[in-house]
């Protein structure tokens, strides 16, 4: 076939000195694959977008990596297949450890970024910055170490590899140190820690959490140091040639992160606490306080609504003074307003006539009730 590596191949008949296994390719594909929807599933329903895209990443290439390993079966010496095998098994666990990286920045701001060594986003970038640069590392040896390319043997191309799954071991051992400084602190009892998402860390869940965090991380440790002196003795090595250790070291450590991962999901965890302890959350701006400014017209505030207008108040203006009219204008006089008014004559009104009507009666009455009566004989008269 075009794409053998024929004569260049590292060992006698293909790549490996062995033919891999089927069956144990088979279930660690499968494995790998029944843990896709799942996260998946807890992604989309706790809004955990870029921890669930990368761990899918993960486990996707983890799947291809053995899917690759079950072809090299029949066709040893298959540089597509080797490729194939050899990116899936190297590259899924590095995205795996960026998902893991990822946790860091919010174990340290769910306590309150005060107790932090050093800031969450700081931390974040400087493990997930090695962690790219083990993935590009990588990948550029992968190919030199399939292809052969520009005259670079196989031997220093696995070199690159081994570089790569360094820097991989480098940003793990990073957020190890960082965490550990951080949870002495708190058992230390140095500081207060933060109260607003007390109901997160103070669950029962949330201790068993971090503890999965704690294994997937040392297990993936565990896998980079192992894979780097692998690839560090070349693709024809005693290391890279043996399958049970193969097997092991980069199918079932793997694996076994993957399952904590998702066992202890940090979506089912915080909940929506994991998008307010993002370091890449914009932080909201506390407003100023409201002043209250006094002036000088407060100070001096006059009841007398007239004075309370502006004297620059169009409204003031027309209703304090009169509107002045030229003294020389033809038949009308020099001021509207007459200089003399006067005075208007006394109109009684029905109401007080009525009232000096009834004041006169009632005099008559009393002048009537009080006359003698009997003062002639009336049988005189007659």
């Amino acid at each position: 076939m075009a794409d053998d590596c024929g004569s260049t191949c590292p060992v006698a008949g293909g790549f490996y000195s062995y033919s891999p296994n089927v069956g144990g390719n088979v279930v660690l594909m499968a494995a790998f694959a029944l843990l896709l929807p799942f996260v998946l599933y807890l992604g989309y329903r706790f809004r955990v977008t870029l921890f669930t895209a990368i761990l899918a990443t993960g486990l996707l290439l983890d799947v291809l990596g053995f899917a690759g390993r079950v072809l090299l079966h029949r066709v040893r010496d298959s540089q597509a297949y080797f490729t194939l095998s050899l990116l899936g098994t190297a590259m899924g666990p590095t995205f795996t450890t960026a998902a893991v990286i990822l946790v860091l920045p919010h174990v340290l701001t769910i306590y309150g970024e005060a107790l932090s060594p050093c800031r969450p986003i700081l931390a974040e970038s400087f493990s997930c910055g090695l962690t790219l640069v083990a993935l590009v590392v990588q990948l550029v040896g992968i190919v030199l170490v399939a292809y052969g390319l520009n005259g670079v043997t196989r031997m220093q191309s696995a070199g690159i590899v081994a570089g790569g799954l360094a820097v991989q071991a480098v940003a793990l051992l990073g957020a190890m140190v960082v965490y550990l400084w951080f949870m002495l602190g708190l058992n230390s009892g140095q500081g207060l820690p933060d109260e607003k998402h007390a109901a997160v860390y103070l669950a029962p869940r949330f201790e068993r959490f971090l503890r999965g965090m704690e294994i997937a991380t040392t297990l993936l440790l565990a896998y980079s140091i192992y894979r780097a002196i692998d690839m560090a003795g070349g693709v024809d090595g005693g290391l890279f040639q043996n399958e049970a250790a193969f097997m092991v070291v980069t199918g079932a450590v793997p694996l076994a992160a993957c399952i904590l991962l998702t066992v202890f999901h940090p979506g089912a965890v915080y909940g929506p606490s994991w998008e307010q302890t993002s370091p890449r959350r914009p932080k909201r701006r506390i407003p100023p306080p409201i002043q209250h400014y006094i002036t000088n017209t407060h100070r001096a505030y006059d009841p007398n609504i007239r004075k309370q207008f502006s004297p620059n108040s169009p409204r003031t203006a027309r209703s304090s003074y009169p509107p002045k009219m030229p003294s020389g204008s033809p038949g009308l006089p020099s001021n509207p307003r007459p200089s003399y008014k006067p005075p208007s004559p006394m109109i009684p009104s029905p109401k007080s006539a009525a009232a000096t009507s009834e004041r006169y009666g009632d005099g008559s009455e009393r002048s009537k009730s009080q006359l003698p009566k009997n003062m002639v004989d009336s049988e005189a008269l007659w």
